[in-house]
């Protein structure tokens, strides 16, 4: 005889659950559910919410973990459902849900439930700070009441933090300018943080240097000698150089006709007519570091270094993951760099006095 999961008595031969008790379980959660939808569209007071759970455990033999799944259920399309601009009402719904929902945290958030929506409304308060709508000290100190609440991992926060940086980069790019109020809150937006500014934005600054005759400084330690006033700009890894060679070789043909002399031996007549001919190919130069200074352009692995000037630069050919130098000179034979996008590099040429 099997015994009832829900109401524990005897259920008969290869049955584990009376259907009247399922039946009243699946309605006491029905119940729970709409109950906890209601309050969080404010439709319900929390005390009511606190009576239909009492209500569920002892009628409908709902327990902890199918509230604490039910729960997560609800609090997801309440997620899902919620829009900016957040309210600190929202957030006082959630406070009270969690201390009468009489489950751990932790079971409620199981699969991240909790953590979602703590992300949200991080990111749109952040964003009225990317918008002009609040100084950065009033969201960072709204974002921790939300925190005190959603408690959120450090790493998870990190991440918010910079997928919103580059979603404010995303939209003030748009245009492809960057103004100085936006790049004023980005710096102000990295430095409280901690964070480090996207490419595109320590880029885009950069660039407006050069064109206003200023030479940035920067970060970046290169293990190449540099010359007076020379800076490192950029430094992309992993870079592959390619060098062009000559390969030469003779092509012709016979005359005359050949005989055989003796087993073994051939004599032929006549001779060889021929004419060099040139083919050029690419050679694989190494893997390495690719420095853009305000001077040359200079690759640098274990087993060679190239460092190009740019005066002596003749020609470009941007490609799409790298691109192709020549330089001025009868020998001067064809390089490509490739692992890279060359975009900054043309336009600090555009701009740079060489």
């Amino acid at each position: 005889m099997g015994q009832c999961r829900y109401c524990g008595e005897d259920a008969g031969f290869f049955s584990h659950v009376h259907k009247e008790c399922e039946e009243k379980h699946n309605q006491g959660l029905k119940a729970l559910e709409d109950g906890v939808r209601r309050y969080l569209k404010d439709a319900v007071k929390v005390n009511e919410l606190r009576q239909l759970i009492a209500k569920v455990k002892q009628d409908s033999f709902v327990e902890d973990a199918d509230i604490a799944v039910s729960s997560a259920k609800c609090i997801d399309e309440y997620t899902e459902s919620c829009r900016w601009p957040f309210h600190s009402h929202q957030l006082d719904l959630i406070r009270d849900y969690l201390q009468v929902v009489g489950v751990p945290y932790q079971s409620v958030n199981v699969n991240g439930s909790l953590d979602k929506l703590c992300q949200k409304m991080v990111r749109g308060f952040l964003a009225e700070y990317f918008t002009g709508q609040k100084p950065l000290q009033r969201v960072l100190q709204i974002c921790r009441q939300i925190t005190s609440v959603l408690p959120l991992s450090s790493m998870m926060m990190q991440e918010t933090y910079n997928y919103m940086l580059n979603q404010a980069v995303d939209n003030y790019m748009k245009d492809g300018l960057l103004t100085d109020d936006e790049q004023q809150r980005i710096d102000e937006y990295v430095r409280a943080l901690g964070l480090t500014a996207p490419a595109a934005i320590q880029q885009t600054k950069m660039l407006k240097q050069l064109q206003q005759g200023i030479t940035p400084q920067t970060n970046f330690h290169a293990p190449i000698l540099l010359g007076k006033d020379e800076v490192v700009l950029w430094c992309y890894d992993g870079v592959t150089m390619w060098q062009e060679k000559v390969k030469r070789e003779m092509v012709g043909s016979h005359s005359g006709f050949s005989f055989r002399v003796m087993k073994g031996v051939t004599y032929r007549t006549g001779g060889f007519k021929g004419h060099p001919v040139e083919s050029s190919y690419m050679d694989n130069a190494g893997t390495g570091s690719l420095y853009i200074t305000n001077r040359h352009i200079i690759f640098h692995s274990s087993l060679r270094s190239t460092k190009i000037p740019y005066k002596k630069i003749i020609g470009l050919n941007p490609y799409q993951d790298g691109m192709g130098v020549q330089q001025d000179g009868a020998n001067a034979k064809r390089l490509v760099f490739q692992g890279f996008d060359c975009s900054f590099v043309l336009n600090i040429m555009s701009f740079i006095s060489v």
